[in-house]
């Protein structure tokens, strides 16, 4: 599918794009030509990113606190030289 016409882009392109790193309208522009002729696609371009957004959110890990559902926080051992200090 043709996701701008003025650049003749494809919907490939666009994800591809995305993938590679561009996380603006004008970043997807300069790399593929998409949203930089009449500006139609500029919208559609905009919620690609979105959904790349969070996807990215989705897949980060968590920072899991200590006690966090029912996990117990690792033992605080001491290195080394401090247990020799001590």
């Amino acid at each position: 599918m043709i996701v701008c016409l003025c650049a003749n882009v494809t919907e490939r392109e666009l994800v591809e794009t995305i993938m590679a790193g561009a996380t603006t309208v004008k970043e997807v522009g300069r790399r593929c030509g998409a949203g930089t002729g009449c500006g139609s696609c500029k919208p559609l371009i905009r919620e690609y990113l979105a959904r790349a957004r969070t996807a990215a959110v989705a897949e980060a890990p968590l920072p899991m606190a200590a006690g966090a559902a029912g996990m117990e926080a690792p033992p605080l051992t001491m290195a080394a030289g401090a247990a020799e200090q001590a």
